[in-house]
């Protein structure tokens, strides 16, 4: 079987910055009250940008401009699209100059991301591609009641882009895992016709889900990984600081290892595992030869996971 690894990683957040104490003004909140909760001081907010745009700047700031051409999938996750059609990784390639990429949409909320990725690390393994690339674009803050403060102080703004090859790429991926649990699928929602069509969750049975769900999820990776008791990172889909701090006694990794930028992003679902990955990789965080490990969960109830040997 093909080995298939990460060749490049890009990000894009909007300019406009929406505060903690910008909320504050919209709604009963305050910056303590949120941070406390939650670990988010601020979040990006695209105005008139749509996720296309978004997804269409990862895209470019993660392929150069003379190597476009030669990708042959784009696979885009987005949970708040501004349009069904013309599909958002139409759009994308269009904008961003992919004249070779088949295209597929998916909509896997949160999870889409890393999910995306082992549906193009398949495709590659499988010799229906050569050169893929996974974009995750998403504009929450459109979905958001902001008379809600439990759940319009969560959200932002964002894109990210993977791209995967099994020729000359830069860190192997070693091991994945994907699922779900529909029985959960109502415990969020977002965009329904019948309804105003805002973003609601029950709170805590999610919260329940992913303290028994995430840490079984890093277990099992490990196994697949054979890591044993090799140290490693932990990017997580960036849903809440406090979540991972009961995570991190869980699975006992130290936090400072739970790699999290929630506080300048807050939750941009599916494109949130690409931007902390970027983030953390242009800091030089990570050395030759780490174990790095991409967890997210979301609707659905879905989850995902890679481990790459950077």
């Amino acid at each position: 079987m093909k080995k298939v690894g990460i060749k490049s990683i890009g990000h894009y957040a909007p300019a406009h910055i929406l505060s903690n104490d910008d909320l504050s003004k919209m709604v009963d909140t305050n910056d303590e009250w949120i941070m406390s909760r939650t670990g988010i001081r601020e979040r990006r907010i695209a105005r008139d940008e749509t996720t296309a745009d978004m997804g269409t700047k990862a895209v470019q700031n993660c392929i150069p401009e003379s190597e476009r051409a030669g990708v042959d999938l784009l696979i885009t996750s987005c949970g708040s699209p501004n349009n069904i059609y013309p599909t958002q990784s139409a759009q994308i390639a269009n904008k961003a100059s992919l004249p070779n990429a088949v295209v597929l949409d998916i909509n896997i909320a949160c999870t889409g991301l890393i999910a995306g990725m082992i549906l193009a690390q398949s495709m590659i393994e499988a010799g229906r591609s050569k050169n893929a690339v996974i974009a995750a674009t998403e504009k929450m803050t459109a979905y958001m009641d902001y008379t809600d403060r439990n759940n319009c102080v969560l959200f932002g703004d964002g894109a990210s882009a993977i791209q995967l090859s099994a020729d000359d790429y830069e860190h192997e991926i070693i091991a994945t895992e994907m699922g779900s649990d529909s029985s959960g699928a109502n415990m969020l929602t977002m965009g329904d016709r019948d309804t105003n069509g805002f973003f609601w969750q029950d709170g805590k049975n999610i919260y329940r889900f992913v303290q028994t769900k995430l840490p079984q999820l890093i277990a099992s990776l490990k196994v697949k990984a054979n890591l044993g008791d090799e140290p490693y990172y932990l990017v997580p889909h960036q849903a809440n600081a406090r979540m991972f701090e009961a995570i991190a006694d869980k699975v006992g990794i130290p936090f400072e290892r739970i790699l999290l930028t929630i506080e300048k992003y807050g939750n941009t679902s599916s494109s949130s595992v690409g931007i902390a990955l970027n983030e953390f990789a242009d800091a030089g965080k990570f050395k030759k030869g780490d174990a790095v490990m991409l967890v997210a969960f979301g609707a659905g109830l879905a989850w995902a996971g890679a481990v790459i040997r950077w």
